[in-house]
């Protein structure tokens, strides 16, 4: 019979199966064909952006996902997106669910 040692020894490795997922995750860029993409309208370039409205004070054309709430990357290259599971996004793209940063 095992013993609890030996136990927790052997499944210590299971905790870092999430952590091991989401980078896999994180590590992926959006397609422009996934269904999220398509019902957010999510384009890479925002200048190709159809239907932008100003939201929040912020006119359409300054709309950015560099400058949205949901991006999490500190620079304005490819960065993780809340809105799409954390799949990279362009900084210079856009969809609907843009939210102004804080």
């Amino acid at each position: 019979m095992p013993t609890r040692r030996a136990f927790l020894a052997a499944t210590s490795s299971l905790a870092l199966i999430p952590i091991f997922n989401m980078s896999v995750i994180a590590a992926e860029k959006v397609p422009l064909d996934d269904p999220a993409a398509k019902a957010l309208r999510y384009v890479e370039d925002a200048s190709h952006a159809s239907g932008k409205i100003d939201k929040m004070g912020v006119a359409g054309a300054d709309q950015l996902c560099s400058n949205c709430r949901f991006y999490t990357a500190p620079e304005a290259g490819f960065g993780p997106c809340i809105l799409f599971q954390n799949r990279l996004v362009a900084g210079k793209g856009w969809c609907a669910g843009w939210v102004p940063s804080a």
